[in-house]
């Protein structure tokens, strides 16, 4: 019994921001991969679906940074306050989401706010946990972010099955309980957490925070590179995501299917999320980074060639290998090539690089549905992805700084 009370006190804080990354990816999941379902039962094209996920991208790429360089110049509990704001209006948009009917303009409004402020809240969450390890506090972010893909995992499964049954009137509903969820997980999370330390006084010999843009970039310059490869690699990633119910009834599956395909690409994620530090012990980060976007375009491939619903779910299973990969790999990459005082905006700057690949693949994929076919729309992803990996290998450079494995 006091050894149980041990642990537990020793990993308290990783254990309640487990349950933030828990509650808010069953929320992205549920708002983000059903939106094809979600708005084709409300009569929308493939090419209105594209054009709302673009708009939905653009917006909250921009807002990314923007959040991300607030977090920097100000302490927890504007950070906290800020985070929890946005994911109450989430829930708020659900809530009315579900009484805008079968009405177009309503509809898309709201579900465009919906997405675009789900998605601003990405990094803030991330700087939540990153802030109070940098200042020592024992959270383990890879098993918070794994904890994050099997809650997602179980969310796809039992979601799929139930719109199946019950049809599309379902999601709203299920928007709302899951914002509420994450919005009751964070703020428990961020009462628990220690006051943070003094600050220390200004480095001399290094720019301030307030890096413009261009400032960024011309700074970190092979950084800049690496965001545009995965500009090109999350284009076809998305395209795959947002169109996979188009991919799954071209093979004779269903909305049942395609949670069932979400729900092992996130399962595979876990191990390999759980247990990223230890692959950093016998593994540079910059090899599992490139080894993450060979295997992105090796499944883009696999899916183009699927004849079969097994043969999706395989593709599905290499999320193993690539974003699992990617998602830990890429927040130890910036905190080990980013000075300190930017690493939150770096940690933004590559959320933004994801989403515009969202803001593209949404587009392009609505594009070449609408006037061409899918087949056209897969293998375009198959040349963008491997583009996007070969700027992956340029960009990528050793660590500058040591890694934090804690």
């Amino acid at each position: 019994m006091d050894k149980n009370h041990r642990f537990f006190k020793k990993h308290a804080h990783t254990l309640r921001y487990s349950f933030v990354h828990g509650s808010y990816w069953m929320a992205f999941g549920a708002s983000y991969n059903f939106v094809t379902v979600y708005l084709l039962a409300k009569s929308f094209t493939s090419y209105e679906i594209g054009i709302i996920m673009a708009l939905t991208n653009v917006f909250s790429a921009i807002l990314q940074p923007l959040a991300a360089s607030f977090s920097e110049d100000n302490k927890k509990p504007t950070l906290s306050s800020m985070t929890l704001t946005l994911i109450f209006a989430s829930a708020t948009l659900s809530g009315l989401l579900f009484f805008a009917k079968n009405t177009f303009w309503p509809t898309a409004f709201l579900y465009f706010m919906l997405l675009t402020v789900m998605l601003t809240i990405h990094p803030l969450l991330n700087s939540l946990g990153m802030k109070p390890i940098s200042q020592g506090v024992p959270i383990n972010f890879g098993f918070s972010r794994g904890m994050g893909s099997l809650s997602y995992a179980a969310m796809s499964y039992i979601l799929g099955a139930l719109v199946d049954a019950q049809g599309t009137s379902v999601l709203p509903f299920s928007f709302l309980t899951l914002f509420l969820l994450t919005n009751l997980s964070t703020l428990w999370f961020v009462r628990k957490l220690p006051p943070p330390p003094k600050e220390e006084p200004d480095d001399p010999h290094f720019p301030k925070t307030t890096l413009s843009t261009w400032g960024f970039m011309s700074t970190y310059k092979r950084f800049t590179l690496y965001l545009l490869g995965l500009i090109f690699l999350f284009i076809c990633f998305n395209l795959i995501n947002i169109y996979m119910i188009k991919i799954i009834e071209n093979v004779g599956g269903s909305e049942k299917h395609m949670g069932s395909a979400f729900a092992i690409a996130a399962i595979v994620e876990l191990p390999f999320m759980l247990g990223f530090s230890s692959l950093l012990k016998r593994f540079k980060v910059t090899t599992l980074l490139k080894i993450s976007g060979l295997v992105f375009t090796l499944k883009a491939v696999i899916t183009y060639f699927s004849v079969s619903i097994p043969m999706i779910y395989f593709a599905q299973s290499l999320q193993m290998f690539s974003y699992a990969l990617f998602i830990p790999g890429s927040i130890y990459y910036v905190s080990s090539v980013i000075h300190p005082r930017h690493m939150v905006r770096g940690q933004a700057f590559t959320t933004s690089a994801t989403t515009f690949g969202a803001v593209f693949g949404s587009l392009i994929g609505g594009l070449l549905l609408s006037f061409t076919s899918l087949e056209v729309m897969l293998i375009t992803g198959v040349i963008l992805s491997t583009v996007g990996t070969l700027l992956l290998f340029l960009a990528v450079e050793d660590p500058n700084q040591p890694l934090n494995l804690s």
